[in-house]
């Protein structure tokens, strides 16, 4: 599967996926890490690296992006061991789409995801104050 842009003969592509009769054993590796205790990896970074992962195999025609925003969602969730989540790293993702593109663009045949950790983290750093605002704002209203 290729994600491409272009007149026809003139083709860019953008990504291609990992081939088709790969994609179980990639899927199997990816889940077995994911759900592996046994070595510590810090839960963001896990978080980062399974988005990363998954996206990169791209399993499916259509939903890669949701289901990659999804499984990082749960491992953080996971991690903070909280009943509630006032912060949407998804929510983050789509208001920064284009930078998302770039930097898994850039990342993808590469060896070293740093430029993708660091993106992520930053990510995740703008949805946590995007939401701290927001609940600022709240209270200021509920104390009027």
């Amino acid at each position: 599967m290729q994600v491409a842009s272009g007149a026809m003969g003139k083709e860019k592509v953008h990504y291609e996926a990992v081939a088709a009769r790969d994609v179980k054993a990639e899927m199997d590796k990816l889940l077995f890490w994911v759900n592996d205790n046994k070595v510590a990896t810090d839960s963001v970074l896990k978080s980062a690296i399974a988005h990363f992962w998954f996206i990169i195999i791209h399993p499916f025609d259509d939903g890669n992006g949701r289901i990659a925003r999804a499984i990082s969602d749960m491992l953080l969730a996971r991690s903070e061991n909280a009943a509630e989540r006032f912060y949407s790293l998804s929510k983050q993702i789509l208001a920064e789409r284009n930078a998302y593109y770039e930097v898994l663009k850039k990342s993808q045949h590469s060896s070293d995801i740093t430029e993708w950790l660091v993106w992520f983290l930053n990510c995740l750093e703008r949805a946590l104050r995007e939401t701290e605002v927001s609940m600022q704002h709240i209270l200021l209203r509920n104390d009027e």
